[in-house]
């Protein structure tokens, strides 16, 4: 078995394992910046597509824009209240991207939303708070949701902002999350979670 092992023609083809493994750990190193610089690029293009158009600060429009949007993070457990109150909610052509997902417009947004309804057990988002920066909203809430393939089933605890735009009429039209879902959803996943925590480990 030794003597195998340090033959001369099993050192190369190990040799040319080790290669092809090393170069495909490179490419995909690379391919993952190409889709990290792809999210930024995507991201700028959705927010200035999505203009400035938005009711004006302290104005009735606003709390009214933000007050739906609100309510619509609360309940997106609720399969009903998803399908009746999406197309309310946002505009035609409204870009969301919740770090897992991007999704255009009401019917996919719902969709997407009616999915994730369906996996969870429970689901609680709690808003803890706003603040405005020209034409962006940054809404900061709890997040509480149960699914059977995350986590054994029980209650998985996350905070995020979501960075919103309004049109005119306070649909919107620009929707940016930020929260770590590798964390809370990838690293609830069996097998990927070890994996997630031994990358984590290793880079400590």
């Amino acid at each position: 078995m030794i003597s195998f092992l340090t033959h001369p023609v099993t050192t190369f083809f190990g040799g040319a394992i080790l290669a092809l493994i090393g170069i495909g750990i490179l490419l995909s190193a690379n391919m993952e910046n190409n889709q990290t610089a792809q999210f930024v690029k995507s991201y700028r293009a959705a927010m200035s597509k999505a203009g400035e158009s938005g009711p004006s600060a302290s104005s009735t429009g606003e709390a009214e824009a933000i007050q739906r949007f609100t309510e619509f993070l609360k309940n997106v457990g609720d399969r009903i209240y998803i399908d009746k109150q999406t197309a309310n909610v946002y505009a035609k052509g409204a870009y969301l991207d919740d770090t897992i997902a991007t999704h255009y417009g009401p019917d996919e947004i719902r969709s997407y939303f009616l999915q994730t309804a369906e996996t969870m057990t429970s689901f609680e988002v709690n808003i803890l708070d706003s603040t405005r920066s020209g034409a962006d909203h940054y809404i900061r809430w709890e997040m509480i949701f149960a699914a059977p393939r995350l986590a054994k089933g029980e209650p998985i605890h996350s905070v995020g902002i979501s960075q919103v735009r309004f049109n005119e009429n306070g649909r919107v039209v620009f929707h940016q999350d930020f929260w770590d879902s590798g964390r809370h959803i990838y690293g609830q996943i069996p097998v990927v979670g070890g994996m997630i925590g031994i990358i984590k480990n290793r880079m400590k």
